[in-house]
Formats: C-alpha cells, structure tokens, sequence
C-alpha cells in the first residue's frame, strides 16, 4: 500500500522518478524499489518525500477514498505558516482503540498519532520500539519548529547534531526540529515515546 500511494501521489503531481530523485536527494532506484515493496524505507526517506509532496508520512499510509486519508499536512513555508495562526476553537478526543496507527515495513517500530489530525499547531506521537531499532542509518532534519521526546518506558539515545543523549523513564528532551538528530533503543525490553512537535512534521 505505502509503495502504491506514493507511485499514485508521484503520477498526479505529474513527476518522474528522475524529478522526485532531485528533489529528495534520493536515488532513483531506491525510489523505484521503494514504489514496487522491494525495500525498507526509513522515516527519514519517507519525510523527505512527504515533504515535496506538500503532505503529512501519515498520508502515505492512508488507504484510498477512508474516511481518515487526510491528516492534513505541515506548512512548507513562511507565508503558509502565517497563513495558519489561528487556533482551534473546538475540543477532539482521540479513543484509544482508535489512533491512526503506521508501522513501517521490516521494522519493529509502531507510530500512533495521538492528535486527531495534522491541521493543528502541535502535533503528538506514541512510538513504541525494540532495543537496538534505529531511526535509520541517515539522520532526521524537519522544517523550523520546536520538538519534545519524552520516554515512557525503557531507555532511548537521541543525538541531537553531533551531542548524544541518554535518556530513561520519565526523562524528556527539547531541541529545534530544523536540528540534525537521530534516535536508537536501547536495553532488551521494549521501549515506550512521546514525540511532541510543532508545527506538526511527521
């Protein structure tokens, strides 16, 4: 499904593989790959394309003609984020047993969106992973903003440019989203996150 949205978002943006390759900075055949199932794209990849696409990693994943398939998206710029600055006026409840849920394929990581969409100016994720499930081998760097990572259980390793950071239960981290960072598990039991971001960038 991930590999199709994103052949099918390419198509109606009327771009070639060629086109989206120059503007992620991603190759070309990985991108092929990725289209076709053949290989695990990281968070990092997939919010570089989110990014050109104008859209959120969670419409990647949104099934065609749900209900949910639009999430929303984060203002790419400027004049977009001056456009947004009013605030909600009304009150969301997100169920437990009724987060939008991603897991990338091959990885022993689960994202649930806690915020009802991506329409707001902050936005919050559950992640549970595995001990030693990483981020991805090429760091994150999202749009100008703010973004706090809190760990609920276990032990996590956020590096934040070129400082490294241990963090255990109940410890929090903030930092600038434009930041280049980085996050792996560690121990041997599962490992609980709250990533909390604003303007919303996942």
């Amino acid at each position: 499904m991930l590999g199709l949205n994103i052949r099918e978002e390419r198509r109606r943006r009327d771009l070639t593989l060629e086109q989206l390759s120059q503007k992620t900075g991603l190759s070309k055949s990985f991108l092929s790959q990725m289209e076709r199932g053949l290989c695990q794209p990281s968070v990092t990849s997939l919010k570089k394309i989110a990014y050109i696409f104008g859209m959120s990693v969670v419409n990647l994943f949104a099934e065609p003609n749900h209900q949910n398939a639009s999430y929303g998206r984060f203002p790419l710029f400027k004049e977009e984020v001056e456009k947004e600055q009013s605030y909600v006026s009304d009150v969301k409840i997100v169920r437990s047993d009724h987060r939008k849920t991603l897991s990338l394929p091959g990885a022993k990581v689960i994202y649930e969106l806690l915020t009802s969409d991506l329409r707001r100016h902050m936005e919050a994720v559950y992640m549970k992973i595995d001990p030693n499930e990483t981020s991805g081998d090429e760091p994150m760097k999202d749009p100008p903003g703010e973004k706090l990572c809190m760990v609920l259980r276990g032990s996590l390793e956020v590096k934040v440019e070129n400082e490294v950071h241990r963090l255990h239960k109940g410890d929090t981290i903030y930092f600038p989203a434009h930041f280049v960072h980085s996050w792996k598990g560690l121990g041997k039991s599962t490992i609980e996150v709250i990533w909390v971001s604003t303007p919303p960038c996942f």
